[in-house]
């Protein structure tokens, strides 16, 4: 079985789209979950900055968690139709890191979700345009709308059994695409 990760590209502490993606990795076993929120303290991406002080710990750290997993499910909210600032900024120090290609040989399955319903489509279009340039194959993408009517925040799962389905579904893809050698 490949290694998964998940992680939410998010910093609030009530992140919605976290919840999410946690659900998610009780669905795909052997998933491991990092908290992103973790490096909310990363200085904004500077070319000037890393030329004079080199890459953070903290973004070496997380790099090197990365490492060795083959697949990745990342929960993304939609801020203004984009992957918000704080996610970007994470992606943008990663690809200094040892290279622009750190999600090189890495499937990845993109998930949003908003209170809309329209659920962070606009972002996960953005995100399936964007990840391939960081070397990730991104094969497959899943989106909640209305959160707070589809999900039961006391138990943490998803209550629409559509939308659960859908979920599940796109989490076959991932599992089927990382049996394809």
């Amino acid at each position: 079985m490949k290694k998964t990760i998940a992680f939410a590209g998010s910093n609030s502490r009530n992140s919605i789209n976290h919840k999410l993606v946690q659900y998610a990795a009780t669905l795909k076993e052997g998933t491991d979950i990092i908290d992103l929120k973790n490096y909310s303290d990363v200085p904004i991406y500077n070319f000037d900055d890393e030329k004079e002080s080199g890459i953070p710990a903290k973004v070496m750290e997380l790099y090197n968690i990365f490492k060795p997993y083959e697949n990745v499910i990342l929960a993304s909210p939609e801020h203004n139709g984009m992957p918000p600032a704080f996610l970007k900024n994470i992606l943008d120090w990663l690809s200094r890191a040892e290279g622009e290609k750190f999600f090189q040989d890495k499937k990845v399955l993109l998930l949003s979700t908003s209170p809309g319903g329209y659920g962070g489509q606009n972002n996960l279009k953005n995100l399936k345009n964007i990840m391939p340039y960081w070397g990730a194959e991104v094969v497959g993408s899943y989106s909640l709308p209305k959160f707070y009517e589809n999900m039961d925040m006391e138990n943490n799962v998803i209550i629409n059994a559509e939308e659960r389905s859908k979920l599940k579904a796109a989490l076959q893809q991932l599992e089927l695409s990382s049996s394809v050698v």
